[in-house]
């Protein structure tokens, strides 16, 4: 299969030019019932409780049932500090954070994370970041072992009659093989305890972010739990027009709906701030302590080049600067949203002096490098780092490129507990490349 990231590109070329034709021809080759009523947001998956997701223009839908969430979280983290996990998109980037995930067990320092957050690859990662260690062997059969290599196939001489340019049977068989009936009893076992794991995907009828806690889908058990947990992440992972979009089966207990759900990054890279924040909505839950940590598997500056004249040049690196502002947008916010709340924020991204290719580069000994990377910098104490760290570092590069990769704390960062801060300083922003604070 040709991965390479040329190739890619022009399929992606493909995919821009056959896009209107692809949704006019997806009546014939997906068939789908009606979206819900644009103002119904009250429908849930058929056989499930409204629960078990949050749409994005309905934060009442959160408010209605925050005070059993503030107190199972609470209850999760024994009275200690709250340790949140946010995993984003970044496709073929996803090797690095399962690498980071598998090193910071191999350190040592592998907290237990009461609530994880999943965003398209982070999405895939985030089961196996909410079980723990020992589910580390099944991030390096995924991640590192070429499982997730084999995505990347095309659809056929019938694209142009179809809703995506790559076929969607290899990743649904992907992550079909990832949720065993064990890992969703598994997390059905640890929500009971009061952790919290939400993945987004979007939907395109709502063109809106819905939050799905998986918690409470897999408490529904059986197989027809474990079939919506594969589809939430088969959807959370299905780029626009690269991957076929997955059908919901809704109602509104009268009527049956069809809702058609992508890519969870394509409303938000992340999920941090301001989602976490409806965890706060009424000041109940104190966070003061609370430990936020951000992998963004993927980069967050570029260095500077001359774009050729070509439609493949421009697509890519459009496509790259518009994740790498959005995951930098929300950084900010997130730090802000930690500052407030006297809360520690620390993330890590795949640094400028990594010779990373792209989120489409599925390449296998691409993907184990990136991996082995990323366990690299957690085994060494050299993954995370904080917003004035990164800023400071992204000078030294700018001023005095460094010639080898180094992870995004070169010389390690301390991570103590957090002390109390001035909650109304202003914190540093991202800009770039590589970073800068901004002018006032």
């Amino acid at each position: 299969m040709n991965t390479a990231p040329g190739f890619v590109l022009k399929s992606l070329l493909i995919s821009s030019v056959a896009s209107m034709t692809a949704l006019v021809g997806a009546c014939s080759t997906l068939p789908r019932a009606p979206a819900p009523p644009p103002a119904d947001v009250s429908a849930a998956p058929v056989g499930f409780p409204s629960q078990v997701r949050f749409v994005g223009i309905d934060p009442e839908s959160f408010d209605r049932r925050a005070n059993a969430v503030v107190e199972t979280v609470r209850d999760a983290a024994r009275g200690g500090a709250v340790n949140v996990l946010a995993l984003s998109g970044g496709g073929a980037g996803g090797a690095f954070g399962a690498g980071a995930l598998v090193g910071m067990t191999r350190h040592g320092d592998r907290p237990v994370f009461h609530v994880v957050t999943g965003v398209s690859v982070g999405a895939l990662l985030a089961p196996f970041a909410f079980l723990g260690p020992d589910w580390d062997s099944e991030l390096l059969a995924g991640f590192a072992d070429g499982g997730i290599s084999k995505l990347l196939r095309l659809g056929g001489p019938a694209i142009l009659f179809r809703p995506s340019i790559y076929a969607g049977g290899p990743l649904r068989s992907f992550v079909d093989r990832l949720v065993t009936q064990r890992l969703v009893d598994a997390v059905a076992s640890e929500a009971a305890r009061g952790r919290l794991l939400l993945v987004a995907t979007t939907d395109l009828d709502k063109q809106e972010t819905v939050i799905w806690d998986l918690g409470a889908v897999a408490a529904v058990g059986g197989e027809a739990a474990r079939a919506l947990f594969r589809d939430v992440l088969v959807a959370s992972t299905s780029i626009p027009g690269v991957f076929p979009p997955v059908l919901i089966h809704v109602t509104d207990g009268e009527r049956k709906y069809d809702e058609m759900h992508v890519d969870g990054a394509t409303t938000v890279p992340f999920l941090v701030a301001p989602e976490i924040s409806q965890l706060d909505r009424g000041h109940v839950l104190d966070l003061h302590g609370g430990r936020i940590y951000v992998l963004v598997n993927g980069a967050l500056s570029a260095s500077p080049a001359t774009t050729k004249a070509s439609s493949f040049a421009v697509i890519s690196r459009g496509f790259a600067a518009s994740s790498m502002h959005g995951s930098r947008r929300t950084i900010e916010l997130g730090s802000e949203f930690a500052r407030r709340h006297r809360m520690d924020l620390q993330f890590s991204y795949i640094p400028t002096t990594y010779p990373y290719r792209g989120s489409l580069d599925f390449e296998t000994d691409e993907l184990r490098r990136l991996f082995e990377f990323g366990m690299r910098c957690s085994e060494t104490g050299e993954l995370w780092t904080r917003l004035e760290a990164a800023v400071e570092e992204g000078r030294k590069t700018l001023a005095a490129p460094v010639p080898a990769p180094t992870c995004p704390a070169p010389t390690g960062v301390p991570n103590p507990r957090f002390a109390a801060a001035d909650a109304g300083a202003v914190a540093p922003t991202l800009a770039g490349p590589p970073w800068r604070e901004r002018e006032p």
